[in-house]
C-alpha cells in the first residue's frame, strides 16, 4: 500500500509538472530569448573529446559552462580499449580508485579519496545495489567530481558515476562481434537498431551478449552471463518522444570472497588460489523496465523518467574466509548462505527553461525525484565448524549445503523485508553575469526515511562561477556539499546527523589543438564530516564526530593531437587525512595515479585503415589497513594492440597486462582483489 501510495502521489505531481511546464515561466513581465537551433554531427567531435553536454548534471549546459571537473568516456575509447569491466574504463579518470565488487554484487569506487560513490544508470540514482552494468550496451561513461548532492540526493564527497546506455537511432545499424580471449572465454554480441516506419517516428535497438569465461583462477566453475536489452522509441509528435526501456541479466559465476595479504603487503598465495572452494557458484538475475518521456520546446525542455528493478543474487553455499594465520599461512573458513533479493521503483522529472530577467540569460532547472526500495536478506551461517585451508598446498574438503549444518543460525537481517523512501527537490540557475562570466547557484532538499528508523533530511547548496578568459580557456571555481544518512545511533537510540560533504575547487578547462584536444587541470579540497564513532563512554552507542580530509591535484585531457593520433591521459594526486586516527591516509586510495591510453592510425606508412594502440596505468602506493602498518607497492600495468578498420569490418588484437604482474587491482582491507594476468583478446565485427 506504502508504495502505491508513493508512486500514485509522485506520478500525480509530476503529471502536473509535466502539463504546466510550458506555463510555468511564462510569465509577461519577463522576456524570453528562443534557445538557437544547433546541429551536431558525429564529426564535429574528436575521436575521443567530451561531447558537449552531458547527462550527469540535468541540465542543458555544456560542460565548457559548467563549474565543475566533468571526464566523459565515448564509445570509441571503449571499443578500441576492449574494456572488459567497469574499473576498466572509470580508473583512466584522475584520482579515482577501484575499491573492490563486493564479493561479486556491485563495483565500489573511491573518488579524490571517498569511497561509496553512487553509480547512476542514465541520470536515474538507485538506493539498492544495481549489478555491474554490460559494457558493451554502453553509449559513453561520465564522472563528475567533487561533493554533490545537488541532482541526486545522498552521495560521496568524491563524486557520481553516470552510465549512459545505447538508446534507439533514426539511422538502421547492424553489428555482429564475436570476442575471444586467452582464458578460454568467448563472447558473442549482437546491436540491431533503426527506423521502423517511414517517416522514422518510430525506433528501436536490441543489444544482446552472452559471455562464457573459464578465468584465471583455480576455480570448478565457469562464467555464464546471458544479457538482452530491447528498448523502442516514438515520436508522438515533434515536441514529445517517449522512449521504452528493458533489460534482462542471468548470469552464474564462481564466488569471489578475494585475497589474503601478509603483513608486507605481498599475496599470501599465488594469484589464481581459491581461498573459499572452487565448487562454489554465485547466481545474479536482474530484470529492469521503465520509460523516459521527452518534451522539448523553442525555449524550454523537461524529461520524466521512470525505472523499475528486480535484482536477485543468491550464495547457495559458500565456506567464507574468516581469518588468516601467517605463520602457517593457512586460513580459517565457515559455512554460510547469502540471498538478497533488491526491489526498487525509481522517477525523476526535470524541467529545463531559458529566460531574460534584468537583460541577464538565465538557465533554469526545476528538478524532482523519488525512490521506494524493499530489500530483503536472507543468510544462515555455521561457526561450529570451521574448515583450515593451507594455502601453501591447498586441499579442498566437500562442499557442504544447508542440511548439512544442523546447528546453522540466521544472521543480520535475515527474513526480513526493509523498505526505504527517499525523494528530493532542486533549483539550479546559470545566469550569464556578462558574456565571459557565468555564475551558478543551487539548492537541494532531501529526505531519507527507513521504515525501521527515523528520517534524514539535508538541504545542499552549490555555487559556481566560470570566467572565459578566451573561447578555449575558462577558469572556473566551485563550493558544493553531499550528504550521506547515518544508520547508527547514539545513547538515546537517536538516529546520528548525515555524514556531510564540503568542498572548494579551482580548475582551468582548455581546448586545444583545433578545439578537437579537452584538458581540465583543477585543485580541490574536501572534508567530510559526522561520521559515526564508538562512543568511548557508551561503546554499544555512536557519535556523529568523526572528519576526514582529502585535498590534491588533478589533469584529466582526451582528444586528437592529429587526425590520425587520439589520446586519453591523467594525473591525480590526492592526499588523504583520517583527522580521528592520527591523520592516517585513507585505506586503498593511492597518493598518485597516472593513465595513458593512445592510438595511431598508420596513414603515412600507406595503411589508413591500420592503427596501433598502446596504454599504461600507474597505481601509487596505498595502504590496505586503517593503522597504517600494510603498505601495497606501485603497480605500472601495460596493454598494446593493433586493429583493423575497412568498410563493414573491424579487427582488434590486443595484450592486457603485457608484463604480467603480479598486482593488487583493489584493496580496502587486508583481504583484497587481484588483477588479472597477461591476458590476450581478439575481437571481430562485422557492421551492415
Amino acid at each position: 500500500m506504502k508504495i502505491y501510495s508513493l508512486k500514485r502521489n509522485l506520478s500525480i505531481n509530476l503529471s502536473v509538472i509535466l502539463l504546466t511546464g510550458s506555463q510555468l515561466f511564462a510569465q509577461e513581465n519577463i522576456e524570453t530569448t528562443l534557445l538557437d537551433n544547433i546541429t551536431v554531427s558525429e564529426e564535429a567531435y574528436s575521436n575521443y573529446q567530451n561531447e558537449g553536454k552531458v547527462n550527469i548534471n540535468r541540465t542543458n549546459i555544456d560542460i565548457e559552462d559548467t563549474a565543475k571537473s566533468i571526464q566523459v568516456f565515448n564509445k570509441n575509447f571503449i571499443q578500441d580499449s576492449q574494456a572488459q569491466s567497469l574499473e576498466d574504463i572509470i580508473t583512466m579518470s584522475s584520482n579515482v580508485a577501484y575499491q573492490g565488487n563486493k564479493q561479486g554484487r556491485e563495483n565500489i569506487f573511491s573518488i579524490r579519496g571517498f569511497s561509496g560513490v553512487p553509480i547512476l544508470r542514465d541520470g536515474l540514482s538507485f538506493s539498492n545495489s544495481v549489478s555491474d552494468a554490460e559494457i558493451y550496451n554502453l553509449e559513453s561513461v561520465e564522472i563528475l567530481k567533487g561533493p554533490d548532492s545537488l541532482q541526486y540526493g545522498q552521495s560521496s564527497p568524491g563524486g557520481i558515476i553516470n552510465l549512459v546506455k545505447k538508446k534507439p537511432q533514426k539511422e538502421s545499424h547492424a553489428q555482429i562481434e564475436l570476442e575471444v580471449t586467452s582464458n578460454n572465454s568467448y563472447s558473442p554480441k549482437i546491436d540491431l537498431g533503426g527506423a521502423l516506419n517511414e517517416d522514422k517516428s518510430l525506433r528501436y535497438r536490441l543489444v544482446s551478449t552472452f559471455k562464457y569465461d573459464e578465468g584465471y583462477k583455480d576455480y570448478n566453475k565457469n562464467t555464464n552471463r546471458v544479457f538482452i536489452s530491447p528498448s523502442i522509441a516514438k515520436d508522438i509528435n515533434d515536441n514529445h518522444t517517449i522512449t521504452f526501456f528493458t533489460e534482462y541479466l542471468d548470469e552464474t559465476k564462481p564466488s569471489e570472497f578475494g585475497a589474503y595479504l601478509k603483513n608486507d603487503g605481498t599475496l599470501a598465495a599465488p594469484i589464481e588460489t581459491v581461498y573459499t572452494h572452487p565448487d562454489e557458484e554465485l547466481k545474479k538475475t536482474q530484470k529492469i523496465a521503465g520509460f523516459d518521456i521527452d518534451s522539448t520546446f523553442d525555449t524550454w525542455n523537461s524529461n520524466f523518467r521512470y525505472r523499475y528493478v528486480d535484482y536477485t543474487i543468491d550464495n547457495p553455499t559458500v565456506h567464507i574466509p574468516l581469518s588468516y594465520n601467517q605463520t602457517n599461512n593457512t586460513i580459517s573458513r565457515f559455512f554460510a548462505t547469502q540471498r538478497n533479493d533488491y526491489e526498487e521503483h525509481a522517477l525523476q522529472y526535470t524541467l529545463n527553461k531559458e529566460v531574460d530577467i534584468f537583460n541577464l540569460k538565465n538557465r533554469i532547472s526545476i528538478g524532482l525525484d523519488g525512490n521506494k526500495s524493499y530489500n530483503t536478506f536472507t543468510g544462515y551461517m555455521d561457526r561450529s565448524k570451521i574448515y583450515t585451508l593451507n594455502l601453501s598446498n591447498p586441499v579442498y574438503e566437500t562442499l557442504t549445503t544447508l542440511a548439512d549444518h544442523p546447528n546453522a543460525i540466521t544472521y543480520g537481517n535475515s527474513g526480513k523485508k526493509i523498505a526505504t523512501e527517499k525523494w528530493g527537490t532542486f533549483i539550479q540557475d546559470y545566469i550569464d553575469l556578462t558574456d565571459n562570466l557565468v555564475l551558478s547557484a543551487a539548492a537541494r532538499y532531501s529526505q531519507v526515511k527507513p521504515d525501521s528508523s527515523e528520517k534524514s533530511s539535508a538541504v545542499t547548496p552549490s555555487f559556481g562561477l566560470v570566467y572565459k578568459i578566451t573561447p578555449e580557456t575558462s577558469l572556473y571555481t566551485n563550493y558544493s556539499e553531499s550528504f550521506t544518512p547515518n544508520t547508527s545511533t547514539d545513547v538515546n537510540g537517536k538516529i546520528l546527523d548525515p555524514e556531510t560533504g564540503k568542498g572548494i575547487e579551482l580548475g582551468i578547462k582548455q581546448k586545444l589543438f583545433d578545439d578537437k584536444f579537452d584538458l581540465t587541470s583543477a585543485l580541490f579540497k574536501i572534508e567530510k564530516e559526522n561520521i559515526a564513532l564508538t562512543d568511548p563512554d557508551n561503546p554499544l552507542s555512536y557519535l556523529a564526530s568523526g572528519k576526514q580530509e582529502s585535498q590534491g591535484f588533478e589533469m584529466d585531457l582526451s582528444g586528437d593531437i592529429t587526425s590520425n593520433w587520439s589520446v586519453i591521459a591523467s594525473y591525480g594526486y590526492a592526499e588523504t587525512k583520517d583527522k580521528d586516527n592520527n591523520n592516517k591516509e585513507l585505506t586503498g586510495v593511492p597518493t598518485h595515479t597516472a593513465n595513458l591510453f593512445t592510438t595511431y592510425y598508420l596513414s603515412a606508412f600507406k595503411l589508413p585503415n591500420t592503427y596501433v594502440g598502446a596504454g599504461a596505468k600507474y597505481l601509487g602506493e596505498r595502504y590496505v589497513n586503517t593503522a597504517n602498518t600494510i603498505k601495497l607497492d606501485s603497480d605500472i600495468i601495460y596493454s598494446a594492440m593493433v586493429g583493423y578498420k575497412k568498410g563493414h569490418w573491424r579487427t582488434n588484437l590486443s595484450i592486457q597486462n603485457l608484463t604480467d604482474e603480479v598486482y593488487v587491482q583493489s584493496a580496502s582491507t587486508v583481504r583484497v582483489n587481484t588483477g588479472t594476468p597477461r591476458t590476450v583478446l581478439a575481437t571481430v565485427s562485422y557492421m551492415f
